[in-house]
């Protein structure tokens, strides 16, 4: 079992491709025992679903109230992935750090060619029928599906409670406020149009952070102490030539940048403090001692005020009881599984989505070994067929080999 746990680690924990993961046991067993038979890639592969299908389909326990996590996984095609991750409400790590995927166990994977809150609603069904019993807690983004399934849910089932995740609901407020701001507007084209001049030129290594195509406002941040940095440079004695002809106008946004970063430093500091605290009854005079002085200005007192609705209106109302506000956790899980997939997250959903069940709480080698006895290759091939049907990848396979000149 070592060798298989040794397999998975590279993949899962030590970034490698699996046939990196492969390649680099042959490389270090042909050095140092000769003897020694190591895996080929789709062994490991076939042992990460398997130990994956295993984490979907265990016994949990019942007797708990349970936290779920809830997204979809987006990649090529018309197909999504609803994804729960769970852990009971007792185990999360309240002020002490925040979650982990070592806390997490998988709760569904569930393929959805069309998603509505009637088809949300009836998978959070599903889910607490066979795995859980009703959560305490549901968090997640502020997708209109998630929302509409989550609330119907929550109209039959009143003693499941919802938070949307604190990062979205702080971007959201974000975008609100500086979306239709000219000055905004006019910062977002010119590091745009000096990313343009400077990208095949020497000066390269002054390009701005790149902005992202979708939920932009979740990583302004990176903008902003872009900016802050080369500001606090062409203030310098003797700033850089080609730094000060290439971002000279970034000083015209001297006062803009500074209220910018104001507004979003009062986001941050919210989602910092709820992402290891949790929200609970004391969490408004923490946040207010953590911000400190608010300045005058009316958009940073309405963003402040926003945050403190956030905060009470979606604390628990039980003396002790705190909940979860952050989905991060649920986030990194979906980059770890793109990066598993390599090239192949350009393809559409593919078996390898089981991998997430694999990448979730802290098995032992004799876990992996119950995971691997209990779940045999052809179940898991059963549940491929069945569940994720012809793939993008063997639709083109089919294609090309029908259409052979």
């Amino acid at each position: 079992m070592s060798i298989i746990a040794l397999a998975l680690d590279l993949v899962l924990d030590a970034g490698c491709s699996l046939r990196g993961a492969a390649a680099a046991m042959a490389t270090f067993f042909q050095h140092f025992f000769d003897s020694i038979a190591t895996p080929c890639f789709s062994t490991i592969r076939a042992w990460l679903l398997r130990v994956g299908l295993y984490a979907l389909t265990k016994p949990l326990d019942r007797t708990k109230p349970w936290l779920w996590l809830i997204d979809h996984t987006i990649q090529s095609g018309a197909q999504k992935i609803l994804v729960i991750l769970g852990c009971p409400m007792d185990q999360v790590p309240f002020g002490q750090r925040a979650l982990q995927l070592s806390d997490l166990q998988l709760i569904a994977l569930v393929p959805m060619d069309v998603s509505n809150g009637d088809a949300v609603e009836r998978e959070l069904e599903n889910a607490a029928l066979r795995r859980t019993g009703v959560p305490r807690l549901i968090v997640s983004d502020q997708g209109s599906d998630l929302l509409k399934g989550i609330g119907d849910y929550g109209d039959i089932r009143p003693k499941t409670c919802h938070v949307p995740d604190a990062a979205h609901y702080g971007a959201n407020l974000l975008k609100h406020a500086w979306n239709d701001q000219p000055r905004w507007q006019q910062f977002g084209q010119q590091l745009q149009d000096t990313s343009a001049k400077l990208r095949q030129t020497k000066t390269a290594f002054l390009l701005p952070p790149r902005t992202r195509a979708k939920a932009r406002f979740m990583n302004v941040a990176a903008q902003l102490r872009f900016a802050g940095r080369l500001l606090k440079h062409l203030d310098s004695e003797a700033p850089h030539a080609k730094a000060l002809e290439s971002y000279g106008w970034l000083t015209e946004f001297r006062d803009d940048l500074t209220v910018w970063h104001r507004e979003h430093g009062l986001v941050q500091t919210a989602i910092d403090l709820v992402r290891v605290d949790g929200l609970h009854r004391g969490s408004g005079p923490l946040l207010e001692k953590a911000w400190g002085e608010i300045g005058p200005r009316e958009s940073e007192q309405r963003i402040a005020a926003k945050l403190r609705e956030y905060v009470v209106t979606y604390q628990s109302k039980t003396l002790g009881e705190r909940f979860v506000a952050s989905t991060e956790i649920l986030e990194s899980s979906f980059g770890k599984l793109k990066r598993i997939e390599g090239q192949q997250s350009q393809d559409g959903v593919t078996g390898l989505v089981l991998a997430i069940g694999a990448m979730l709480g802290n098995p032992t080698e004799e876990d992996l070994k119950e995971a691997l006895e209990e779940t045999p290759q052809k179940q898991v091939d059963g549940w491929l067929e069945r569940t994720l049907g012809p793939t993008m990848q063997w639709l083109r396979r089919q294609f090309f080999r029908q259409n052979k000149p």
